[in-house]
C-alpha cells in the first residue's frame, strides 16, 4: 500500500528582498498626496488586528506584505506575516520565511525557536532538533525555547529528554502554564500520572487554551471537601471524546455520596445520562440546573488521584432504547460480519494533521470481501475520499446517526470497529464495542506508550504508527484483523 506523500521539506535559503517601494496610498490617502510611512503602517496593521479578531486570517496577508515593504526592520511584522502563512495551512512558504527570519537575525533564540517549531510542523524533527538546540544556547534561560526543544525530543520519540527540557523550562519559569502543560501531558504519557494530572490543571492559563467552559458561580469541588448529601454538577470542557472518557468517574462522585448531573452537548447528553452514579443530564445552553458545587470533568483524574491500576476498562455506557430501524435495516445481523470504520476526527482538532488518515489510503482494506464495511464518518465526507468504485462498498452511517445515542446503537451491531484517536473511539471502548484504534508516533496523552492495550477500555487494541506520519504498518494491521474475522465468520479476505 502506498502512502501518499508530500516532497521531503526543505529549508530555503532567504530570498534576496525584492526592491521595495512605498504603496502609492494606504488607508484613507488622497491619490497623489505625499503618504506618511507612519501613518499608512499604523492604519494597516489597524486593519489587521480587525481581521484577525474575525478570524479571517487570509485576508490579512496581502496587507502584511504591504506593511513589511513600509518597514522592513520591524521583526514582529516578518514573524506575524510567517504565522499567518502557517495559520492559513501554507506551510512550505511559512517554512520559507521563518527560514529566513533566523538566517537574518542569527542572534535571536526566538527566530530560531520558531523555525524549529515549524520544521515539526512540516514533519521534519530530524532537522529541527539542531536548531532547537541553539535556540537555547543562544539563550539558555528562555523556557519557550526549552518548551520548543522538549517538543522536538517528542517528536523524535526520545521522551525522557522532553521530560528533561519541559521540566527545565518550568524551574526557570515556574508560571509558564504552556511548559507546565507540557511538562504534565509527557508525564501522563509515561505513566507518572499523579504529577501529570496535577500538571495539567494549569490548562485555564494557557493563552492559545480554546476551551470553552461555562462561567459557573458555585463553588469548584477540591477532592476533599465533603460531597455527602450534596449536588455536584459535572461540567462539561474539551472535546466530546474527554466528556464520555471522564463521565465514568461519576460513579466516583456517587460512592462519596453525592447527587451528580452530567453537563453536556444535546447530542451526547441523553448518552452521558446512561453512565454509573449519573441521576440526570443536563443540556449545555438550557438553565442550568440546581447544584452545591461543581467539578470539571477533566479535573477529575487529577482531583481523584487516578494512577493506571484504578481503571478496570469495563464498559459503562447503555444507549437507551431499541436500535433505531434505519440502522437496523443497514447493518442487519445477518452472518455477515460488520466493520465500522472512522478515518478522521474534526478538523479543528489541534493535532488532527497527525491524527487522521488520508481516506484514499483506505482503498485496499475497503476492497477487502467476506465482511460488511460501514462508515461513522462525519468529515470529510465519504464520497470525497473514496474511489467510484468502492462507493458501493461502504455504508455510509453519517445520515443515520445525528447523535451520540444513534451512532453507539450502530456500533454495538459491528463485530469490529476500526477508528482513529477520536470521539468515535471513546465510545466505541465506553460500549465495550472490539476497537482497534490508530495512534500516531505521539500518542494523545491519555495512551500511555508503546502497550497496545490501554487500562481506559478492555475492548480496545492500540495499534500504533512506528514512523512518524506512515500509517502503512497500521492499515496492514487493520486488514489482518478484518482478514481474521471474515475467516472466522466462513468469509474469504483477500
Amino acid at each position: 500500500m502506498g502512502l501518499v506523500k508530500r516532497s521531503a521539506p526543505r529549508i530555503p535559503a532567504p530570498r534576496a528582498p525584492a526592491p521595495r517601494t512605498a504603496p502609492a496610498r494606504a488607508g484613507n490617502a488622497r491619490p497623489g498626496a505625499a503618504a506618511d510611512p507612519t501613518a499608512q503602517l499604523r492604519a494597516l496593521m489597524a486593519r489587521v488586528t480587525a481581521l484577525r479578531e474575525q478570524g479571517r486570517v487570509a485576508e490579512t496577508i496581502p496587507l502584511l506584505v504591504e506593511a513589511r515593504a513600509l518597514a522592513p526592520a520591524q521583526y514582529d511584522l516578518h514573524v506575524l506575516l510567517a504565522s499567518s502563512y502557517q495559520r492559513t495551512g501554507q506551510l512550505e512558504r511559512a517554512l520559507g520565511e521563518f527560514a529566513a527570519i533566523a538566517q537574518a537575525h542569527p542572534r535571536r533564540s526566538d527566530a530560531y525557536a520558531n523555525l524549529a517549531a515549524m520544521l515539526c510542523l512540516v514533519g521534519a524533527p530530524g532537522d529541527a532538533l539542531a536548531i532547537a538546540r541553539q535556540a537555547v544556547a543562544l539563550d539558555p534561560r528562555s523556557a519557550a525555547a526549552l518548551t520548543n526543544l522538549g517538543e522536538t525530543h517528542k517528536l523524535l520519540g526520545d521522551w525522557p529528554a522532553a521530560r528533561d527540557a519541559y521540566a527545565r523550562a518550568v524551574a526557570i519559569a515556574p508560571d509558564d502554564a504552556k511548559a507546565r502543560m507540557q511538562l504534565g501531558m509527557t508525564q501522563v504519557t509515561m505513566g507518572e500520572w499523579p504529577a501529570g494530572w496535577a500538571a495539567l490543571e494549569w490548562r485555564d492559563r494557557v493563552a492559545a487554551n480554546t476551551m470553552h467552559v461555562e462561567a459557573l458561580a458555585s463553588p469548584a469541588w477540591d477532592g476533599t471537601a465533603p460531597l455527602d448529601g450534596r449536588t455536584v454538577l459535572m461540567a462539561h470542557e474539551q472535546g466530546l471524546g474527554d466528556a464520555i472518557m471522564c463521565v465514568r468517574f461519576a460513579r466516583d462522585l456517587a460512592a462519596r455520596g453525592a447527587t451528580v448531573i452530567v453537563r453536556a452537548p444535546a447530542a451526547l447528553a441523553p448518552l452521558l445520562a446512561s453512565a454509573p452514579g449519573i441521576t440526570t443530564a443536563s443540556v449545555l445552553g438550557t438553565p442550568l440546573p440546581a447544584h452545591d458545587l461543581h467539578v470539571r470533568a477533566m479535573s477529575l483524574p487529577a482531583l481523584l488521584a487516578l494512577v493506571p491500576a484504578a481503571l478496570d476498562g469495563a464498559p459503562y455506557l447503555t444507549p437507551a432504547g431499541d436500535c433505531p430501524p434505519a440502522i437496523a435495516a443497514a447493518l442487519p445481523r445477518d452472518g455477515v460480519p460488520t466493520v465500522a470504520i472512522a478515518w478522521a476526527g474534526n478538523p479543528q482538532h489541534v493535532n488532527d494533521r497527525r491524527r487522521s488518515i488520508d481516506g484514499r489510503l483506505l482503498a485496499p482494506l475497503l476492497a477487502m470481501p467476506g465482511v460488511r464495511f460501514a462508515a461513522l464518518q462525519k468529515h470529510p465526507a465519504l464520497a470525497t475520499v473514496l474511489p467510484p468504485a468502492l462507493h458501493d462498498r461502504v455504508i455510509d452511517l453519517a445520515p443515520l446517526c445525528d447523535d451520540f445515542t444513534a451512532s453507539a446503537h450502530a456500533l454495538a451491531r459491528a463485530n469490529l470497529v476500526l477508528t482513529v484517536d477520536s470521539a468515535v473511539a471513546h465510545l466505541a471502548g465506553a460500549i465495550g464495542a472490539p476497537t482497534l484504534v490508530a495512534i500516531p508516533t505521539v500518542p494523545d496523552y491519555r495512551w500511555l506508550l508503546e502497550r497496545s492495550d490501554t487500562p481506559w477500555y478492555a475492548s480496545m487494541t492500540l495499534v500504533r504508527q512506528s514512523t512518524l506520519e506512515d500509517w502503512t504498518p497500521v492499515l496492514d494491521g487493520w486488514r489482518d484483523r478484518v482478514r481474521a474475522l471474515a475467516a472466522a465468520r466462513g468469509g474469504a479476505a483477500a
